[in-house]
């Protein structure tokens, strides 16, 4: 039932069974079958016609190896100020619950935050580029494509640029932009195929873990220039090597 039913309680899979059976018991059964109870991965839901693009996307590139070292990956993320996501615990005494070591001061309302772009390669990256305001197709070749992907793209051999299906990145302006650039075609909603998501989420611990939360937008735009550039090389050189494992988890 664990298995047919992931989101099924120890209550609820004990139910059906032998009144007998006490949920410590159930609990000891599920830990021996390796069935630990994990936070779900959240994605993008897929059509039929999603799942089949993506799987001849991987299908076609299942044999790359060293093929990969030559993409240069680009994605935008956010960060806001404040925003926890459950990862950050704090130790306290009884009667400690309200003491200002143990909070986390957050804001009401709508969470101002940043708007990051970055791109990796194997044995770089880019700067960090910080978005002002909401990226239009037009800001987007303004601000990052003319002034750090085109020399960076020059900067490497044979080097082949990616980035998603974003409106932004499939305009006309863009792709005039970039015509003389080498493209890797995207499958859609294939966020998680892509290794800079995973530079992302290493960033987003980092402030999660950081002693003074960011309370201002040029503190947080501070604390993620930090996290960027503080990843370390060999790192990012490991996610490109889960390339292949990740095409054959979509096949």
């Amino acid at each position: 039932m664990a298995v047919a039913h992931r989101t099924a309680s120890v209550a609820e899979i004990r139910a059906p069974v032998d009144t007998t059976v006490t949920q410590r018991t159930v609990t000891n059964r599920l830990l021996l079958g390796q069935l630990r109870a994990r936070r779900p991965v959240a994605c993008i839901p897929l059509s039929p016609i999603h799942c089949r693009l993506r799987r001849e996307w991987c299908q076609a590139r299942a044999h790359w190896r060293t093929e990969w070292r030559s993409v240069v990956f680009s994605d935008e993320s956010r960060f806001c100020l404040g925003a926890s996501d459950g990862r950050v615990l704090v130790r306290r005494r009884p009667g400690e619950r309200l003491q200002p070591p143990c909070l986390r001061p957050r804001h009401t309302g709508p969470t101002p935050g940043i708007m990051g772009w970055g791109a990796i390669s194997y044995d770089s990256r880019s700067t960090l580029v910080v978005i002002p305001r909401s990226l239009t197709a037009n800001l987007y070749v303004s601000l990052v494509i003319q002034p750090i992907v085109l020399p960076f793209m020059n900067s490497i051999q044979e080097g082949v640029f990616q980035h998603d299906n974003a409106r932004r990145h499939t305009a006309v302006v863009t792709q005039h932009a970039l015509q003389n650039i080498d493209m890797l075609p995207w499958p859609a909603r294939s966020t998680y195929l892509s290794p800079i998501e995973q530079v992302w989420d290493i960033i987003g611990r980092q402030l999660q873990r950081h002693p003074q939360p960011a309370l201002t937008l040029p503190v947080l735009t501070d604390q993620v220039q930090q996290a960027w550039n503080s990843i370390l090389q060999t790192d990012i050189r490991y996610l490109y090597d889960t390339m292949h494992a990740r095409l054959h988890a979509c096949i």
